[in-house]
């Protein structure tokens, strides 16, 4: 890669025209202000996984700098083709995330606005300063998937409230949609799902009966301006959180839900225990669950392993 202080930054910017809170005339205000620093290139996504293809081109192709202009599901494709056949981070051009989505966690986590003008802005003063922190990542292997993930990754009733979320993208208002999926999986499938046995890297393992949630920062996610935290202290700096919720019951489940909606650290109850800055988590469940990765509902799975790749991305911010 090119040495960033002796040449221009070569800039690719990647645009997800299907972004929540998109529109051609935000767009064009992002690619003015980029303008001004990096010698810009724009892509469009065309369809799913397109923006994973794009980056990894991108990267193939040296660019310095690779940006997204969408939400959490647009972040990990470009973070995916970026890193694509473990290229290590000082070899990747240097990412920034634009939020264009209706929770942009990752973006929010680096301590972006969530404003798409004033997130621009940060990430020009960022460019301009030579800004740059390196983050780890997390990964999910499987017999049926090997994916990179930035922020978060779950097996169970939090993938199927995910799920329900996804189905009620068309409409706005996101904390209403989750309050709405918890109650409409409570109603038709309750809270007791089937076992869900824990292996952690420390020689330690649990059983959950509920859900099991891996984050790789915090917080876990968004309800529009509240933070909501399952492992408060989780972070980029170190490896995977885990909650483990061994036991769920109906009344637990309306405790936890509210709990998340007013913004505590975590689920209250006896049976949710959390583990920090772990390097592997196997998972095995003894019938399909639900699985999703960055807020991406990904399917059902039995078994998948999560671990944390350190110093995997350069991120401007």
């Amino acid at each position: 890669m090119r040495d960033l202080k002796a040449a221009p930054q070569r800039g690719l910017l990647i645009v997800n025209p299907k972004a929540s809170t998109g529109s051609r005339r935000r767009t064009r205000w992002v690619r003015k202000k980029l303008d001004e620093v990096l010698d810009l290139e724009v892509e469009v996504t065309r369809r799913r996984d397109h923006a994973e293809i794009l980056a990894k081109r991108g990267a193939d192709k040296g660019y310095d700098v690779v940006l997204s202009l969408g939400g959490d599901g647009t972040v990990n494709e470009v973070v995916n083709g970026l890193v694509a056949g473990g290229r290590p981070a000082e070899e990747a051009p240097i990412f920034a995330p634009i939020p264009a989505g209706s929770t942009n966690v990752f973006a929010r986590a680096l301590g972006l606005p969530w404003d798409r003008r004033r997130a621009s802005l940060a990430i020009v003063a960022a460019l301009e300063e030579r800004r740059v922190r390196t983050v780890s990542l997390g990964r999910a292997t499987g017999d049926d998937v090997d994916r990179l993930f930035t922020f978060c990754a779950g097996l169970g009733w939090d993938a199927s409230i995910i799920k329900k979320v996804e189905s009620y993208r068309k409409k706005r208002n996101l904390g209403a949609h989750y309050a709405r999926a918890v109650m409409a999986e409570l109603n038709e499938h309750g809270v007791e799902g089937d076992t869900i046995e824990v292996e952690l890297s420390t020689g330690d393992a649990d059983l959950s009966e509920g859900m099991v949630v891996v984050q790789n920062c915090a917080p876990w996610t968004y309800l529009g301006t509240l933070p909501v935290n399952l492992n408060a202290r989780a972070s980029f700096n170190a490896g995977l959180d885990v909650l483990v919720l061994r036991k769920l019951g109906l009344s637990d489940a309306a405790m936890t839900a509210a709990s998340l909606l007013v913004g505590r650290d975590g689920p209250d109850g006896k049976h949710a225990v959390t583990h920090h800055d772990l390097s592997r988590i196997r998972l095995r469940a003894s019938l399909p669950q639900a699985f999703q990765l960055d807020g991406d509902y990904l399917g059902e799975r039995t078994e998948v392993e999560l671990s944390s790749v350190p110093e995997a991305l350069r991120v401007a911010c």
